[in-house]
């Protein structure tokens, strides 16, 4: 059975809305400034950069993985916020389910229709961050027979 392939792209403009505006609804503090880049860290450099970064510890309740079904990565995401005014530059590590949690959040609060059954799983391109959705026709067909 044929699956559906969904790409929401957010510019960093909305990354920084999103990330900000989750942080600040469970007790995480960004800077101000705008999102510049996201990119994934491996291991090593994780370690060997680790007295840049800042890692944020969010309260409960943050993580929407099950609720929406986000698929979970093993990596951290490096997030840089760049200060126009100080010029300063800002890095932190977080994880793929705060950053998809933030972004789904984004969509609900900008009615942004998401699937809840859907496969979720984010995905960082040169200039953009995305969340991709994959509905398997094989769900529907199962879900369907349920309700019949």
């Amino acid at each position: 059975m044929p699956s559906e392939i969904r790409r929401l792209v957010f510019y960093h403009s909305e990354v920084t809305e999103a990330l900000t505006n989750y942080g600040k609804d469970h007790g995480m503090d960004f800077p101000k400034g705008k999102v510049i880049s996201a990119k994934l860290m491996n291991e090593t450099e994780h370690d060997f950069h680790t007295q840049k970064f800042k890692k944020l510890e969010p309260t409960e309740g943050f993580d929407l993985s099950d609720e929406y079904n986000i698929r979970k990565m093993s990596v951290s995401i490096l997030v840089v916020f760049f200060d126009e005014e100080t010029f300063d530059h800002k890095y932190f590590s977080l994880s793929s389910e705060f950053i998809s949690s933030a972004l789904i959040r984004y969509c609900i609060n900008n009615a942004i229709p998401i699937p809840r059954r859907g496969k979720k799983k984010l995905d960082l391109t040169e200039f953009n961050v995305c969340l991709d959705i994959v509905i398997d026709s094989d769900n529907l067909e199962s879900l369907s027979l349920t309700l019949e």
